[in-house]
């Protein structure tokens, strides 16, 4: 049927029904469901991993560049002198720090995404695909 809303599964069309219960009773045992499965999620100990994992990397990184940010705010402040250095005719010390700030957060953020990719997105690939399963085998489907 031309012009009617559908969507794509696996290459064929399939017809638009509308997701998720109607009944006021049907949202809330949905809504308990999820309730649960986050639950048990929130303490199996590979969620607590990637919890600890993105929150170990997340605190570096930030750290580092607040550190990096300070020294560079106190230099202003406090070593004048160094930082009007000249190192060459139009350009001091502080322009290269001052640039070196933005620089830097481009630094962190490509490590950030790195460290990610490595460390953090295959764990939280595993916790999901497990999830999955376990939606999968109680014959329940949580929406998303």
């Amino acid at each position: 049927m031309e012009g009617a809303y559908g969507r794509r599964v696996d290459g064929r069309r399939e017809p638009f029904r509308p997701r998720g219960p109607r009944s006021a009773a049907a949202r809330r045992r949905e809504r308990a469901d999820v309730a649960r499965a986050c639950e048990r999620m929130s303490v199996d100990p590979a969620f607590v991993k990637l919890r600890r994992r993105f929150a170990l990397q997340t605190a570096v990184l930030v750290s580092g560049f607040l550190l990096s940010y300070l020294t560079y705010l106190l230099l202003s402040a406090y070593a004048r002198e160094f930082m009007s250095t000249p190192v060459l005719e139009p350009v001091n010390v502080a322009l290269l720090t001052g640039i070196g700030q933005f620089l830097l957060a481009f630094v962190l953020a490509w490590a950030f995404g790195r460290f990610s990719a490595r460390a953090i997105d295959p764990l939280a690939e595993r916790i999901r695909d497990r999830a999955r399963e376990e939606e999968t085998l109680s014959g329940r489907v949580i929406r998303r």
